[in-house]
């Protein structure tokens, strides 16, 4: 009797639960490559700028996952800036063209947000240069890069200690044209994964700052003197004007994009499986935060009368996201509630007590949602979740006409465990500033 159940409510859970790949963007990768000497080889996305008679520094800063903020003690991070402000003065300001910030972040979560950290890292190092060398403020040029595929793939490419079969595996899909999303997924399915996290990863979360400078022998010649040109006295300037001064020009990064607020419809396939309706939504009401509330319903037995799983429960939740742009990784706290009355061609049948008195209680839950459509509208959620539900059920003989099987007994018992697990998909709708759907 207690196996059958725990048995009852694990289907339950089954049908509680109702619950991120990131949007395909078309961007250029800046990747750094350098020599021995700290000179830059290629630069791909300033092609530009780079003239015959300049040469390159490269110096980089590191940051810790999901920061933008300047940590000196972090993976030298200290000595790089001292290095970079002993390369200003040993070049000197006169022969520094220009100073290029590349900001990175590591691909790994949402690509939103990551891409929103490497604009705050590129913010972060020019605000620095601005303090610590205003000389350059006029000089300073920002790219916030994103993630950094492209400077993976070079890492991997010269590893020495991978196989040569797993190194062209992590290549090949890197180099794969699929969803960004998808491609993270299959990169975290390698048993390799780890190793890159641990050794790789923190490399990219950098920004390098790049520094543009002529040398001594293409230093650029002096202007030829021309014949003094006499002009007429300009008159005196009337006492309390000023003399306009002509801005100082800095370049800016980009504002992140606006947060985007959104509805998500949805259908758990688990409770589809088993033959039971289900529907859920969820609105996302603040960064990180959102609620979602699935509806199941069953009211037909499984080919014989003797077999039904016939039910009716909601389990609204409010949601914690790791990402601000409620995407990838979450914790939730829901409140659950069921009616049931089920039968599983054995001798008897399980109802909540006089047919009113639902299964009700909570538990906490975590999951992961990502997009499986280029357009990131279809998404698809995994999530799984434990609570405890305080239990009043009868039980009754089971027979072909179930409604005049006898009562046998009525049971109260608390559950513990699994009452949510669920694999979801869903479409998503934004929603306007000012409220509806655009």
């Amino acid at each position: 009797m207690s196996f059958v159940g725990k048995f009852c409510i694990t289907l339950i859970a089954l049908l509680l639960g109702v619950g991120s790949m990131y949007p395909q963007e078309n961007r250029t990768e800046t990747f750094l490559s350098s020599s021995d000497d700290g000179c830059i080889v290629s630069i791909d996305t300033l092609g530009d700028r780079i003239r015959k008679n300049q040469r390159f520094e490269n110096i980089e800063v590191h940051f810790r996952l999901d920061k933008h903020y300047l940590d000196l003690d972090y993976m030298g991070n200290r000595a790089s800036l001292q290095k970079f402000a002993q390369k200003v003065d040993s070049i000197g300001i006169s022969r520094i063209d220009s100073v290029v910030v590349v900001s990175q972040s590591s691909p790994e979560g949402v690509y939103e947000h990551n891409l929103w950290l490497s604009r705050n890292r590129a913010n972060t190092m020019r605000k620095h240069i601005q303090d610590t060398h205003p000389q350059l403020r006029d000089r300073l040029t920002v790219y916030p890069d994103g993630e950094s595929w492209k400077r993976l793939r070079e890492y991997v490419k010269n590893d020495t200690l991978m196989k040569k079969e797993t190194i062209e595996k992590v290549i090949s899909i890197i180099d794969s044209d699929i969803n960004i999303g998808t491609k993270k997924w299959r990169m975290q399915q390698l048993p390799v994964y780890r190793y890159l996290l641990a050794t790789y990863y923190p490399r990219i979360r950098n920004s390098s700052f790049i520094i543009l400078y002529y040398s001594e022998e293409a230093k650029p010649e002096p202007p030829v003197e021309k014949e003094p040109v006499v002009n007429e006295p300009e008159p005196a300037p009337v006492e309390g004007d000023k003399a306009e001064e002509s801005p100082v020009v800095v370049p800016v990064v980009p504002v992140p994009e606006e947060w985007t607020p959104r509805v998500h419809l949805k259908t758990n396939a688990v409770g589809l499986g088993l033959a039971i309706a289900n529907v859920g939504a969820e609105i996302d009401f603040a960064k990180h935060w959102s609620f979602t509330l699935p509806i199941c319903y069953s009211a037909w037995n499984y080919f014989r009368s003797t077999i039904k799983f016939r039910t009716f429960s909601i389990q609204p939740e409010f949601r914690y996201w790791l990402s601000q742009k409620n995407d990838g990784f979450f914790a939730g706290a829901h409140f659950g509630l069921t009616y049931y009355n089920f039968a599983f061609n054995g001798d008897y049948r399980y109802q909540d007590h006089d047919g009113t008195t639902p299964a009700i209680g909570g538990g906490l839950s975590v999951g992961y949602r990502m997009p499986i459509s280029k357009n990131n509208r279809w998404r698809m959620e995994f999530s799984l979740g434990a609570g405890v539900y305080p239990l009043h059920y009868d039980v009754f003989h089971n027979t072909k006409k179930t409604k005049d099987g006898l009562m046998t007994e009525t049971i109260k018992k608390t559950y513990w465990g699994i009452d949510q697990a669920a694999i979801s998909f869903m479409y998503t709708f934004d929603l306007k500033k000012k409220g509806g759907l655009k």
